[in-house]
C-alpha cells in the first residue's frame, strides 16, 4: 500500500508466493548476491528521479519482451490472447480459454504491451473504460506505455523505477504475465491498498495507480526533510524486518532520498533469510517488497547506484528566502568525494525552477567539467537575478556522464516579491496647467525599502498620449540601487498634441515593468492667448498735421507655450473710438516664443487731420481680434501755425529783363513743436491776385523747430519778364495744403525800358 495521508499506517509485504513463483523465471541480468545488498542505498536519486530513462517507445518495446516471460506455459513475447494454452496450474488437463469459460471469466485477454485505457485523471468510484476483453480501444484512451511514461514526466520519477514498482506490486505480475485478468489491473502499483484494510475504490484503475504512485513517490521525496515528517527519511531510522514486531528491526543509516521513498512506500527490510535465498523465500519473518524491488531493478536495468552515489554535498550559503525581483542572491555548497578514486564530473550548478519543481528553467549556472579529488570539499558559488514573483525551487545539482543527480532534497523555497521601492519625492510636472506645445519637465525620486540592493534595466518616467502613444520623459539604467539609497529622476517632454495623458513612474526589470506610485493624468489643452502689453509711447503726443507720428510698445506672451498670431497693430481712430480710421500699422504673422516679450517700434504715420486721435494696440489671431491698453492713448493733433514778416525786393520799381530778388523775410513757427512742410516760397502773379504765374521760386521740405523763426535772405529771384503790376506774398506747402501769408502779398510795378 501506498498512501499519502500522513496518519494512516503504511506497510506492505510482498507475500512469499510474490517472491517464489512469481519471480522464479525471471533470470538476473547480472549475478546478484544477497551480499550486495545495501539497506541504505537501495537506489540513488539520480538513478530514481531520471524521467528522460526511457521513451514512450523504449517502454513499448520492453513491454513487448517482457511479456511471457514470467508465468507457466508461457512464450516469451506472445500474449496468450484467446487462451489456447494449458490451463495448468489451476487446470492441466484444459486450455486456459475453457478453464476461464467455466469459471465465469472473459474469453478473450489483453496483455500490458496491448492495454488501453481512457485516464483516469481525477479519484473516484469505478474503473476507467478500457480495452481488456475487446479489441476495440475507447475513445481518448492511451496505452500503458504512454501512460507510464506521462506519470513519470508530471512527477519526474524513472519510467524504470514504474515498471518495476508494477512487477514488485501486481498479482501476476502484470509486467510479464501472458494471461492476466483484468482484477490485475485494478491495483496494479497498490497505491492506497493499506495492509489493514480494504483498497480504497476511488483509486481502483491502471492509469489512476500508475499516477498516484509516482505521485505518491514524488511526494514523499519533497515533504521528508519537513519538520512534521513521520516517515522514514535520510540519516538513522529504525526499520523492521516484518509487519509483526516480533521479527525485530535494525537501524539503517539511509543515504539517499530515493531510498527513504522506498522505505515509505514498502516499510521493511529484508533479513538474512530473505538475502540468503534472493530468488526465493526466506523465513516466516522475512519481507520481499524492498529486495524484489532492488533486484528486479538490477535484472533490469542494471545498478540502482552511480558513481554519483559517493559524492556529497554540504550547503554553505543559501539564498534570502524572500528576496525581491530584481534582487541578487548567492548560492554556495561544497562537494565532497568520499570515493577512493578522484571523479570528474561532467557539470556543477545549481537548478532553479519556477512555481513547481519542474516549472519554468531559471538556473543559477552550471560550470564544468569538475574533477574532485578523493575526501577533499570543493566549494562552488553561484549567482542569480530573481527575475520572478512567486515561488522559486532552487537546489545543487551536477552531472555526471549525462545523468543527473540533485541535492538538498530537491531545493530551497524562495518566495520572491515585487521591490519594495517607493517615491521619497512624488512625481510632479513644472506645470499645473499644460498646453499643447509646451515643454513639460517630470521629476520624481525613487527609494529603494528593500534590505539588499536591487538590480534595474531601466527606472524612468513613461509619459501615454491616450495610454497608447509614446512621450515618455526619462529613463536611467542599468543599475543597482543600494539597500535605502535613493535616484532622482528628470526629464522634459514636448507635449505637442492637446489631449488626454497619463504618466507614471515604472521600473523595468529581467523582461517585467512595475509601476512605482500611482498613475497620473491631465489634460494638454489648446493654447487661448494670453498676453499683456506696455503702455503705449509715441514720438510726439501733440503732432502736428502732416508729421510722421512714431509709436513703439511691447507685448507679453503670458503662456508657457510658444504661440503664433496673425498680426500685431496700433488701431487708431479719429474722433472717438468708432471713427475713421487712422491705424498706425500692423505687421504679422508674429510668432512669440513661451514667456517672450517682443518689443515693436517699427510703427509711424502721417498726422492727415486736426484733432483728437485715439490709439490701442490689437493683436489679431485665427480671425479673432484682441484690443490692449484701455482702448488706447489719446493724441490731439495740432494745425500749422506760421507768421511771416514783410518781404523786401532788390527793386520795387524793376524794368522789363531786371532780376527781381526778394531780398529777405522770415517765418516763426507758432506751435511748440518742430513741423516739416513740404515747401517755402515766394508766389507772384501778374495784373491781378489770380493772373498768370511769376513766382520768384520755391525751396524745400523745410524743418521747423518748435517755436523757430527762420531767415530766408536773396534766396527767391526772377526775371522781370512783363511790364506792369506785379503781386507777391509768402507762401507755404504742407501735406497738399497750400497756405498763402503776407496779406496776399506785396504790390511791385515793374517799367518799359
Amino acid at each position: 500500500m501506498k498512501n499519502r495521508g500522513i496518519f494512516f499506517t503504511i506497510a506492505t509485504v510482498l507475500i512469499a508466493s510474490l517472491g517464489l513463483s512469481t519471480f522464479i523465471n525471471v533470470a538476473p541480468a547480472s549475478a546478484l548476491a544477497g551480499s550486495d545488498w545495501q539497506a541504505g542505498r537501495i537506489i540513488d536519486d539520480t538513478v530514481f528521479t531520471n524521467k528522460s530513462a526511457m521513451s514512450v517507445t523504449e517502454i513499448q518495446t520492453f513491454l513487448n519482451t517482457m511479456i511471457g516471460t514470467g508465468g507457466y506455459d508461457s512464450v516469451p513475447g506472445q500474449c496468450d490472447t484467446y487462451g489456447v494454452r494449458n490451463a495448468s496450474p489451476y487446470n492441466s488437463g484444459i486450455t486456459r480459454a475453457a478453464y476461464a469459460a467455466s469459471i465465469g471469466r472473459p474469453t478473450r485477454w489483453t496483455c500490458l504491451n496491448n492495454y488501453y485505457e481512457v485516464p483516469k485523471t481525477t479519484p473516484g468510484p469505478g474503473v476507467p473504460a478500457n480495452n481488456f476483453g475487446s479489441d476495440t480501444i475507447p475513445s481518448g484512451a492511451k496505452s500503458a506505455a504512454q501512460l507510464i511514461w506521462d506519470a513519470a514526466q508530471q512527477y519526474n520519477i524513472s519510467p524504470k523505477v514504474l515498471l518495476t514498482t508494477i512487477q514488485k506490486e501486481s498479482a501476476g505480475p502484470l509486467t510479464t504475465d501472458d494471461w492476466p485478468w483484468q482484477s490485475q489491473y485494478t491495483y496494479a502499483m497498490g497505491a492506497h491498498c493499506p495492509d489493514t484494510a480494504p483498497c480504497d475504490p476511488n483509486y481502483a484503475g491502471f492509469s489512476i495507480q500508475i499516477a498516484e504512485s509516482a505521485a505518491l513517490f514524488r511526494y514523499y521525496l519533497d515533504n521528508m526533510n519537513q519538520p512534521w515528517w513521520p516517515y522514514k527519511k535520510p540519516g538513522i531510522n529504525s526499520i523492521l524486518y516484518n509487519p509483526s514486531s516480533n521479527c525485530g528491526s535494525s537501524n539503517v543509516n539511509i543515504l539517499t532520498y530515493a531510498t527513504a521513498a522506498l522505505y515509505t512506500y514498502t516499510p521493511y527490510q529484508p533479513n538474512q533469510a530473505a538475502l540468503n535465498n534472493l530468488y526465493g523465500s526466506g523465513d516466516g519473518c522475512s519481507a520481499y517488497g524492498n529486495r524484489n524491488f532492488w533486484r528486479i531493478y538490477s535484472n533490469w536495468f542494471g545498478p540502482t547506484t552511480s558513481a554519483l552515489g559517493g559524492i556529497s554535498m554540504t550547503n554553505i550559503v543559501q539564498p534570502y528566502t524572500t528576496p525581491a525581483r530584481g534582487e541578487t542572491v548567492t548560492y554556495t555548497y561544497s562537494l565532497t568525494n568520499n570515493l577512493a578514486t578522484a571523479v570528474t564530473l561532467s557539470a556543477v550548478g545549481v537548478v532553479g525552477r519556477l512555481g513547481s519543481l519542474d516549472g519554468i528553467n531559471r538556473d543559477f549556472g552550471w560550470q564544468g567539467p569538475v574533477t574532485l579529488q578523493p575526501g577533499v570539499p570543493q566549494q562552488f558559488t553561484f549567482t542569480s537575478q530573481i527575475r520572478d514573483v512567486g515561488t522559486l525551487y532552487v537546489w545543487p545539482a551536477v552531472n555526471y556522464q549525462g545523468a543527473y543527480t540533485h541535492y538538498n532534497n530537491w531545493g530551497t523555497t524562495l518566495v520572491s516579491h515585487s521591490p519594495n521601492l517607493t517615491l521619497s519625492q512624488p512625481l510632479v510636472t513644472n506645470a499645473t496647467e499644460i498646453y499643447a506645445g509646451q515643454n513639460v519637465t517630470f521629476t520624481a525620486t525613487v527609494k529603494n525599502n528593500e534590505p539588499h540592493p536591487i538590480n534595474y534595466d531601466a527606472i524612468g518616467i513613461p509619459v501615454k498620449f491616450y495610454d497608447t502613444y509614446n512621450y515618455d520623459a526619462a529613463w536611467v539604467g542599468p543599475g543597482v540601487l543600494n539597500a535605502g539609497a535613493e535616484i532622482s529622476l528628470s526629464g522634459t517632454r514636448t507635449i505637442d498634441k492637446p489631449g488626454p495623458f497619463t504618466y507614471w513612474v515604472s521600473n523595468y526589470s529581467v523582461g517585467t515593468y512595475t509601476t512605482i506610485g500611482a498613475v497620473k493624468k491631465f489634460n494638454a489643452q489648446i493654447p487661448t492667448p494670453n498676453f499683456s502689453v506696455s503702455s503705449l509711447s509715441f514720438t510726439n503726443n501733440t503732432p502736428v498735421k502732416g508729421e510722421s507720428l512714431g509709436a513703439s510698445f511691447t507685448v507679453t506672451n503670458n503662456l508657457p507655450v510658444p504661440i503664433d498670431v496673425d498680426g500685431v497693430g496700433i488701431v487708431g481712430r479719429l474722433g472717438t473710438f468708432s471713427g475713421a480710421n487712422r491705424d498706425i500699422g500692423w505687421q504679422g504673422p508674429v510668432h512669440f516664443n513661451a514667456g517672450e516679450t517682443k518689443s515693436f517700434t517699427a510703427y509711424s504715420r502721417t498726422i492727415t487731420d486736426v484733432g483728437t486721435h485715439y490709439y490701442w494696440i490689437g493683436i489679431l489671431r485665427q480671425g479673432a481680434y484682441t484690443q490692449y491698453n484701455n482702448w488706447g492713448s489719446t493724441i490731439v493733433s495740432l494745425a500749422p501755425n506760421f507768421s511771416v514778416s514783410g518781404m523786401t525786393f532788390s527793386n520795387t520799381t524793376p524794368t522789363k529783363g531786371q532780376v527781381l530778388t526778394a531780398t529777405s523775410f522770415t517765418i516763426t513757427n507758432n506751435l511748440p513743436v518742430a513741423i516739416d512742410v513740404d515747401a517755402v516760397g515766394v508766389v507772384g502773379r501778374f495784373g491781378t491776385f489770380s493772373g498768370p504765374n511769376r513766382d520768384l521760386g520755391w525751396q524745400g521740405p523745410v524743418h521747423f523747430n518748435a517755436g523757430e523763426v527762420k531767415s530766408f535772405n536773396n534766396v527767391f529771384s526772377r526775371t522781370i519778364t512783363d511790364v506792369g503790376t506785379h503781386y507777391y506774398w509768402i507762401g507755404i506747402l504742407s501735406q497738399g495744403n497750400y497756405m498763402q501769408y503776407n496779406n496776399w502779398g506785396s504790390t511791385i510795378v515793374s517799367l518799359a525800358p
